[in-house]
């Protein structure tokens, strides 16, 4: 997708971080952005912020975790803005703590936002794509979910990301032949709120706890800085966007680990039983 003039774009998780990035790198491509948040006050100062500066855009609730939110949010998106061009399902949370003692309400909340987002977002918005006879969408993943960090305990965000990978991976090929490009982004770590993202855990499933800021944070790039590569990644139909240069060693260490052990095993005999 080369021209994004007068395209229609969604972007959840908007309101900050990452998802605001986006959502100006595409409006100053010149596409309408539907600024869509669960904290629709930062949705609205988003959508106030592309309107003054010349762009189309509008803040809309949503809750990325339930599948007639996102529902509602395609049904409003097209009424006011147009059909959808392009998705990005970017709404995410995190949490950390050993995975043995995580409660199934600590994983119910990471992989409903993280993972079925992405999936509602998909399901929600793919009739407007093919309607459109093509379009792109973006699923943010993360590098935690290509080459995690165990000794981080970041084990349940780790797991949605990886999800969201392979989904990404596999939903390219399927859509493909639609014209419909699919990427997955995988930042490193960004310049944003998610260590605090404990503030929107919902009361019904029990009380969140924010996740200690790494160092390795006050030396992250911005969400601005992502949104241009996002937009590349558009443009470019790269089945994979990148954020930074510690990306190329963190992947071939694990690949290293990974085609050790497979060597070995070509190498053996098979075991006797």
């Amino acid at each position: 997708m080369d021209n994004l003039t007068n395209r229609v774009a969604v972007v959840t998780g908007s309101g900050e971080g990452i998802g605001r990035g986006i959502a100006f790198a595409l409006a100053q491509a010149g596409a309408h952005i539907a600024i869509a948040d669960i904290n629709i006050d930062s949705a609205t100062s988003v959508a106030m912020e592309l309107t003054t500066a010349g762009h189309t855009a509008a803040a809309f609730h949503v809750d990325v975790a339930n599948p007639e939110s996102v529902i509602a949010l395609a049904e409003v998106v097209e009424r006011l803005l147009g059909p959808t061009h392009i998705l990005c399902n970017n709404a995410g949370v995190m949490l950390d703590g050993p995975l043995v003692d995580a409660s199934d309400t600590d994983w119910q909340w990471v992989i409903g936002v993280n993972f079925f987002g992405v999936i509602h977002g998909v399901r929600a918005f793919i009739p407007q794509l093919r309607a459109n006879q093509g379009g792109h969408i973006v699923n943010t993943g993360s590098m935690a979910g290509l080459a995690p960090r165990p000794h981080l305990d970041y084990g349940i965000y780790s797991a949605s990301k990886a999800a969201v990978v392979s989904y990404s991976e596999n939903l390219r090929a399927e859509l493909a032949p639609q014209g419909i490009g699919v990427s997955v982004l995988c930042p490193s770590t960004v310049a944003t709120r998610i260590w605090e993202a404990d503030r929107n855990r919902p009361a019904d499933l029990g009380p969140g706890r924010p996740v200690p800021r790494p160092h390795r944070a006050s030396d992250a790039i911005d969400g601005t800085a992502v949104g241009a590569l996002v937009l590349r990644g558009i443009i470019e139909d790269r089945p994979y966007i990148f954020t930074s240069d510690d990306a190329r060693p963190r992947i071939e260490a694990r690949h290293h680990a990974i085609l050790t052990d497979l060597t070995r095993h070509e190498a053996e005999s098979p075991p006797s039983l």
